[in-house]
């Protein structure tokens, strides 16, 4: 700590450079603020110093030592770009964009490279008229942001888990919707690896989307299909339209997806029971197949300038959803073949419906801000498990279950907003009520039936500010929760794991410039409640040795973070350091003592050290723009295993090298090559893996075609060790990830919807 504080201290004591903040909005021509428009500083030979996006008020700042010598650029698509020579005034005023409504044809557009700027807490990689923008689709655009990684439709921000995904400010709940999402309506994306106290005290990392303001009154809509060629095939389509006259949006979608999925595993199983020695050598396919639609309809009333709002509802349903698992295993006791095994797993699930109601409201009062957003959410879950076991010594057995989750919540969310001078200031409140039931029965004697019910209330109240200090801006916030959750049994309260916690939530930010480079240090105190499934006390019957279940008697975790980002042109630096007290760990321990079966679970451990440290480089050469990402990421972890003390302290290093090249008449070439070292995760040893995808873009007139092949060579591997107090697993695990997709999409007219939904209960939806 006492480095940590003489660290500040030198920080605060470099030399005073005299900067200014440059400031104004941007409007158009009906004095509506246009967001996510682009200000560029430049010399008067073009030559960039800074820049930034307007925010949904079309509000800009951003400090610079040119503010009497440089010109400034104001772009956004569909108006007319506008160039202003700065006059000494640091405060520009109102800006005035006129509608461009010129049908362009046959124009010749040379992305640039994507612009990166320091934000509070993270980066913000400006995607419009970049290289990004060709990629496809919002899905391909997020992959490549530094410091974030995909897997399928998933993302995890590096070192900070999954993050809370934001469209115009609104929360997505389904991030299949980013496959529908073009990436030539992307104005920017914000990565925030250090989330300020207006959001939940379990989010670590948010991405903030924001779209193109389109204009135009009439009809506007897209519609896609995609078809997935791998071990089998798969397809999704989407129809997306939006109706606006005059200041009112009406607008809905429906998408159909169509999932068929493969799976391969080898695993070799070690279980030690102190008296017998067992080796299981299983040979495993999984087929998942899926059916889900989503569609969703809502409004978006511009009163006025400074008044909107809008509400909007979204229904979600898996109505098919199985899986067959096929298991062939050997088993050998203390070196001699001890029974043969089959195992033929069926799994039906049924997802629907899922409900989500989202109403909001946005006003501005002289120099206040008011955002409201009131959410509501419920869903219905229905999983049925059929296990036929065929053994050689003990003949044939079946085993089945049911499980039914019904899941609700309702959340309040209201944030005001003070600008006074160059600082602001943003106070708020946030309620949610959770009430979630799950009913468990198992058919068989041997394992218990389970009826447990979860009711949770969560009140928070949190401030935030930020100071500008000549060259440096200094911004915190402090966030306070009330958390009362009450754990009820057959119907029955139980005291003992119900909980009531009151915790405060600070978190700082510290900017400052070192020459032309820009540095954030952050810290940051987050929890993380355990998922509603890890709390549950149900036991799953997997196979003969594997049972799962949860462990009602979790606590919250607690983590600590201190982070340092920096970036230079085209070079981003993070680094961070976490201390998480009472960490939610998933372990493998026996069910029984002496006996070979392992029960998968989770428990508190006292406390883990973390860290990450992360380099981007992302240069643009002729028409060549490559990316460079190195992610290290490492531990300090020792584990019970096999009668021994075990470290899982070997770091992790992923390499990702992402390429485009802009050929010209609309196409656009890419090819990336990841890979990841050996290393410790948690109770897990991940495998080295690497794939190169190849992929190929064009555009013609409002059609858009995306012909792409992932792993085209057939080595990515999800393969691992797990360790447990009494076994040891080690997994070969292929999952069909060799694939060629094809995308076409057409749009039509130029008009977006205005929604500005933030949501409320984020946290709360991503436990159910």
């Amino acid at each position: 700590m006492k480095r940590n504080l003489l660290f500040i201290f030198v920080l605060m004591i470099v030399p005073f450079t005299v900067k200014a903040q440059i400031k104004g909005v941007v409007c158009d021509e009906n004095q509506n603020p246009v967001e996510y428009a682009n200000v560029i500083l430049m010399k008067a030979d073009s030559v960039y110093i800074a820049g930034t996006v307007t925010d949904v008020s079309g509000k800009f700042d951003f400090l610079t030592d040119y503010s009497n010598a440089g010109l400034l650029q104001i772009s956004a698509l569909g108006y007319k770009t506008i160039i202003k020579t700065l006059d000494g005034k640091n405060d520009i005023g109102t800006l005035v964009l006129v509608s461009d409504n010129i049908l362009l044809d046959e124009v010749t557009v040379t992305a640039q490279r994507p612009s990166q700027h320091l934000t509070k807490g993270g980066i913000i990689t400006t995607v419009n008229g970049s290289v990004l923008s060709l990629l496809g689709n919002a899905m391909d655009v997020i992959g490549q942001l530094p410091g974030v990684m995909r897997e399928d439709d998933k993302f995890t921000v590096f070192g900070k888990g999954t993050p809370i995904i934001y469209v115009n400010g609104r929360k997505l709940t389904d991030n299949s919707e980013l496959y529908r999402m073009s990436s030539k309506d992307i104005a920017s994306v914000e990565v925030i690896s250090n989330p300020g106290a207006k959001y939940g005290a379990e989010v670590k990392s948010v991405l903030l989307v924001r779209t193109i303001k389109k204009q135009g009154d009439g009809l506007s809509g897209s519609i896609q299909g995609v078809v997935r060629a791998a071990h089998s095939w798969s397809n999704s389509d989407n129809l997306s339209l939006n109706f606006r006259k005059n200041n009112l949006d009406i607008f809905g979608s429906f998408a159909f997806d169509h999932s068929r999925r493969y799976q391969q595993q080898k695993n070799v199983t070690m279980i030690n029971t102190g008296h017998n020695l067992y080796e299981l050598n299983s040979d495993i396919i999984i087929l998942p197949v899926s059916t889900t639609y989503n569609a969703n309809l809502g409004f978006n009333w511009q009163i006025n300038p400074k008044n909107v709002l809008g509400a909007k509802y979204e229904f979600r349903g898996t109505p098919y959803n199985h899986s067959d698992w096929t298991t062939n295993e050997t088993i050998e006791l203390n070196g001699t073949l001890d029974d043969k095994i089959d195992y033929y797993t069926y799994w039906k699930r049924k997802d629907m419906p899922t409900n989500i109601l989202n109403m909001y409201y946005i006003g501005e009062y002289g120099d206040w801000t008011l955002t409201v957003n009131n959410d509501y959410y419920s869903s219905r879950n229905k999983a049925e498990q059929e296990i036929d076991e065929v053994s050689l010594s003990e003949g044939e057995s079946t085993i089945s279950s049911l499980n039914h989750i019904h899941s609700s919540m309702f959340a309040s969310k209201s944030v005001l907003d003070y600008d006074f001078g160059k600082n602001t200031l943003e106070a708020g409140y946030e309620y949610t009520y959770t009430n979630r039931i799950d009913r468990y029965d198992n058919y068989n004697d041997f394992l218990p039936d389970a009826d447990d019910n979860i009711k949770e209330h969560n009140i928070a109240g949190f401030i935030s500010a930020t100071f500008p200090i000549g060259v440096y801006e200094l911004s915190g916030g402090l966030r306070y929760e009330h958390t009362i959750s009450d754990y009820y049994e057959n119907g029955l309260l139980i005291s003992e794991q119900s909980r009531k916690y009151d915790r405060l939530f600070p978190n700082i930010d510290f900017t400052f410039p070192i020459k032309k480079a820009k540095f954030t240090l952050s810290y940051t105190a987050k929890t993380k409640r355990p998922l509603y499934s890890q709390l549950s006390s149900n036991i799953q019957y997997d196979d003969r040795f594997t049972y799962e279940t949860g462990n009602p008697l979790l606590k919250p975790e607690m983590n600590h973070d201190v982070s340092l980002a920096g970036i230079y042109k085209w070079v981003f630096f993070s680094a961070s350091y976490q201390y998480v007290k009472d960490a939610i760990v998933g372990i493998v321990e026996a069910y029984k003592e002496g006996e070979p079966v392992n029960l998968m679970t989770y428990m508190n451990y006292d406390h883990i050290s973390k860290y990450t440290v992360m380099v981007s480089l992302s240069p643009k050469i002729s028409i060549w723009s490559p990316s460079l990402q190195f992610n290290l990421m490492g531990q300090n972890l020792k584990i019970p295993f096999m009668g021994t003390e075990l470290r899982m302290n070997n770091p992790l290093l992923f390499i990702n090298f992402y390429n485009s090249l802009s050929v010209g008449k609309g196409f656009t070439i890419t090819g990336d090559m990841l890979y990841h070292t050996s290393g410790d995760m948690d109770v897990v040893t991940l495998k080295p893996s690497w794939q190169i995808n190849l992929g190929v873009t064009k555009t013609i007139g409002n059609w858009f075609f995306q012909l792409s092949a992932t792993d085209i060579f057939k080595t990515a591997r999800n393969s691992m060790i797990t360790y447990g107090t009494q076994m040891k697993l080690d997994k070969w695990n292929y999952s069909d990830s060799q694939a060629v997709r094809l995308t076409i999409r057409y749009a039509f007219n130029s008009t977006m919807s205005k929604y500005k939904g933030r949501g409320a209960g984020q946290s709360e939806k991503n436990r159910l």
